[in-house]
C-alpha cells in the first residue's frame, strides 16, 4: 500500500490566499457594477477598499481559526462541545472581523480626504455575522479535507502482534508490544502504559499516544483511559451515565458515556470479525 505525500501546510495557506484575492476582486467588480446600475454616487476605490479590507482580516484571522480547529477538532470523539466551542468563536471571529475591517477602512478614507460610516452597529453586525458562519466554518472543512488528503498514511501491518510502543522514561528507553498493552491511564503531565505486572510511566500526553495507536486495537472509554480491545472481558452499567469495564487481568477501569456506544460497537465488529475468521 502507498503512503500519501504529506504536502507543507504553507501551500494550503498560500492556495487560501491566491483565492482569496481572486474573490476579492471578483466581488468588487460585483459591487461597482451594481452601485453603477443603481446610480448611487462612489468613488472608484470604494468597492476595492471594502472588498480586500474585509479579506485581509479574515486571512489574518484564520490563522486563530486553524489553531482552534486543531486544537478542538470536529472529526474526534469530542466532537460535539468542540462544535460549542466553535460557534462560541464565531462570534468572536466576527466581532474581530468587524472591528479591524472598519478600522482599516477609516484610515484608508482619512487618507483620501474622506470619513467612513460602518452604519447601524448592531444591525450591520448581525448581517456580516450571518457572513462570518458561513466563512468560518468553511474555512474548517477546508482545512480538513486539505488534512486528510494530503496526510502521510503509514502502511499498516496485517498483524498488530510485532508492533511495539516505544517507552521513553528516566530509566531508559522501552519498546513494548502493542499486544502486551492492556490499558494507558493519563496522569498530570505523564501517561501510565499498563503492560502485564509492568507500569511505566511517560511524559507524553493521551492524544498524542492516542493518535500513535490510532490504527491498532487501542480504544479511548474515558477521558483518562485508553484500553486494549483485546483485553477486555465485561461492561458493567452502573448508570445511565457511568459503566465499568473489566478486563481480563481482572482491572476495572470507568467508561464514560460519551465513549460507551463506540466501545460496544467496536466489541461487536471485533466479535463478528473472529466468527467471520473462524467460519
Amino acid at each position: 500500500m502507498k503512503s500519501k505525500t504529506q504536502l507543507p501546510i504553507w501551500i494550503f495557506w498560500l492556495s487560501l490566499f491566491v483565492i482569496g484575492v481572486l474573490l476579492a476582486w471578483n466581488n468588487s467588480l460585483t459591487v461597482t457594477a451594481d452601485l453603477t446600475r443603481n446610480q448611487i454616487e462612489f468613488k472608484n476605490w470604494h468597492p476595492y477598499v471594502w472588498e480586500f479590507s474585509s479579506f485581509l482580516i479574515i486571512y489574518i484571522l484564520y490563522f486563530g481559526v486553524y489553531w482552534l480547529a486543531n486544537k478542538f477538532s470536529l472529526l474526534n470523539q469530542n466532537w460535539l462541545p468542540n462544535l460549542f466551542i466553535h460557534i462560541i468563536a464565531t462570534v468572536v471571529f466576527s466581532i474581530l472581523h468587524v472591528l479591524l475591517m472598519v478600522w482599516i477602512r477609516q484610515i484608508i478614507y482619512a487618507l483620501m480626504g474622506g470619513q467612513y460610516e460602518f452604519g447601524e452597529g448592531y444591525s450591520e453586525w448581525l448581517y456580516e455575522y450571518r457572513k462570518d458562519v458561513v466563512t468560518y466554518f468553511v474555512f474548517v472543512m477546508l482545512l480538513y479535507a486539505f488534512q486528510h488528503l494530503t496526510q502521510s498514511k503509514k502502511p499498516r501491518s496485517d498483524s498488530a502482534v510485532n508492533q511495539k510502543l516505544q517507552v521513553k522514561n528516566k530509566q531508559g528507553v522501552f519498546w513494548i508490544k502493542h499486544a502486551d498493552i492492556t490499558t494507558i491511564e493519563s496522569g498530570g503531565n505523564y501517561i501510565y502504559i499498563h503492560a502485564g505486572d509492568q507500569v511505566l510511566p511517560m511524559r507524553s500526553t493521551m492524544a498524542k499516544i492516542e493518535k500513535e495507536l490510532e490504527s491498532s486495537d487501542f480504544l479511548r472509554v474515558h477521558r483518562s483511559y485508553l484500553v486494549n480491545l483485546n483485553h477486555c472481558k465485561a461492561i458493567q452499567r452502573q448508570s445511565t451515565e457511568s459503566s465499568k469495564l473489566e478486563l481480563l487481568s481482572g482491572q476495572v477501569i470507568p467508561v464514560s458515556k460519551n465513549y460507551r456506544g463506540k466501545l460496544l460497537a467496536s466489541l461487536e465488529q471485533k466479535l463478528i470479525k473472529a466468527v467471520n475468521i473462524k467460519s
